[in-house]
Parts: structure tokens; C-alpha cells; sequence
């Protein structure tokens, strides 16, 4: 299945997720009270949040942790580009 997402054509994949019933109940109603069309949705700006808001948080720290001169190694260019890519 494919979807236009800012007219970029994004491929579906389809997954099958198993939950505790309550965690199901509880996430069933979260979406209804927050305007999600269904759970689905929900889930999937939970793991855009997790996936891409996090990451760079994530790089915000390190830069922020360079600029004070905390844990920073002393890398080359493409070593650097590993370790970046690396967490």
C-alpha cells in the first residue's frame, strides 16, 4: 500500500502487535478522548516521537555536552560520522 505524506510517496508495512488487554483498553480510550481516528494513529505518533523527536534530543545533548568540553573524544571526520551514526 502506498500513501502521499507531503507529496512524497511513503510503502505501508503491516505489523501485528501483541498488548495486555488492559494496555489495549486503556490506549483504545486515550485515542478517543485525544481525537485520534483509531489506535493506530495513535501508536504510530508515539514511535515518530520515539524514532525522530528523541534522536534529536538525543544529539542536542551531545552537542551541547562538545560545547562544554564534557565527554567529548577526539575524532577524525569520518570517525566522527560513525560514532554519530552509531547511537
Amino acid at each position: 500500500m502506498y500513501i502521499l505524506i507531503f507529496g512524497v510517496a511513503m510503502t505501508l508495512k503491516q505489523i501485528s502487535l501483541t498488548i495486555p488487554e488492559n494496555l489495549l483498553k486503556a490506549s483504545k480510550e486515550y485515542s478517543k478522548e485525544f481525537g485520534y481516528r483509531n489506535i493506530q494513529e495513535f501508536i504510530l505518533e508515539l514511535i515518530r516521537k520515539k524514532v525522530f523527536f528523541e534522536k534529536i534530543e538525543r544529539y542536542q545533548k551531545i552537542e551541547k555536552e562538545m560545547v562544554l568540553g564534557k565527554k567529548v573524544k577526539k575524532f577524525n571526520q569520518k570517525d566522527a560520522i560513525e560514532y554519530l551514526e552509531s547511537l
